[in-house]
């Protein structure tokens, strides 16, 4: 993530470690299948927070080093992967805009799971570029944890509660630019923006695959997923947080009386090569 980013999340590691969840062990599954990962690489994973997706790469890669600009969100993975008891990952303080100054890599595979959106990304792919070796590759995982976008197939009607809860506690010119919930953009149109940029960079060989998957949570726990998004951390709603949980509780019951809710999520890949002609 850019070093602006940095102050996004402040106060939102404990809620990601409990209500955010890693992704499916299909994703890296199919990721090793295209790249030819065999526990013998040394890997980057840049915006990793506590490790959505930085368990799943170690899995694969044998090695990651993990980079984000908030130090709880590191001091989160470093305790996960401690009660784990796994290895093989170097959690490291810092960010896109720093990463040649950082002292890492090189690394066959950089990955950035939702958080390439945060980056002046044409920079950090042109610094990607002198730290990834020949032959290596770059992973964007698209789209956030939350897919229920406007454009997300069978988008749950719950959804319209947290949109129309959030802009009444979030003004407009606040509101951030991100994936997920109250993104002012769609998902589609993410998709193909995170594409061209890639197929402009150093790693223009594009391909892409997708996984259709759901969550199920609890009243409390989709509560809980919001104050994992700028402007809904506990730090920046401060002492409106209590409102914003009683708010956002009674307009979800009233959409879903008996508090349960299916959360289908849309996922996609990109997997960026140097061309080889």
């Amino acid at each position: 993530m850019g070093n602006n980013t940095a102050g996004l999340f402040a106060g939102a590691a404990e809620s990601y470690v409990r209500y955010r969840s890693e992704y499916p062990g299909e994703i890296f599954a199919e990721l090793t299948r295209r790249t030819g990962l065999d526990g013998r690489q040394s890997a980057l994973d840049l915006g990793c927070g506590p490790g959505m997706a930085t368990f799943g790469l170690v899995a694969a890669a044998g090695a990651v080093t993990a980079v984000d600009p908030d130090p709880d969100m590191l001091a989160a993975g470093r305790e996960l992967a401690a009660a784990r008891g796994v290895s093989g990952i170097d959690w490291v303080l810092g960010s896109s805009a720093e990463l040649l100054e950082l002292g890492i890599g090189p690394f066959d595979l950089a990955l950035m799971a939702a958080s390439f959106h945060w980056m002046d990304r044409p920079a950090t792919l042109a610094a990607l570029d002198q730290l990834i070796r020949p032959g290596g590759v770059v992973v964007i995982i698209t789209g956030s944890m939350s897919g229920t976008g406007p454009d997300t197939p069978d988008r749950p009607d719950w959804a319209e509660a947290v949109h129309s809860t959030r802009a009444r506690w979030v003004s407009s010119r606040r509101r951030w630019r991100g994936d997920g919930i109250g993104d002012q953009r769609t998902y589609t149109q993410q998709r193909a923006a995170q594409r061209v940029v890639l197929e402009e960079s150093a790693f223009s060989e594009v391909e892409a695959y997708d996984l259709r998957w759901q969550r199920t949570h609890r009243v409390d726990e989709l509560i809980g997923l919001q104050l994992t998004l700028p402007d809904l951390t506990p730090v920046a709603l401060g002492d409106r947080l209590d409102g914003f949980r009683a708010d956002l509780r009674r307009e979800l019951l009233a959409t879903e009386p008996g508090g349960v809710f299916v959360e289908p999520i849309w996922t996609q890949v990109l997997i960026g090569r140097r061309p080889t002609d």
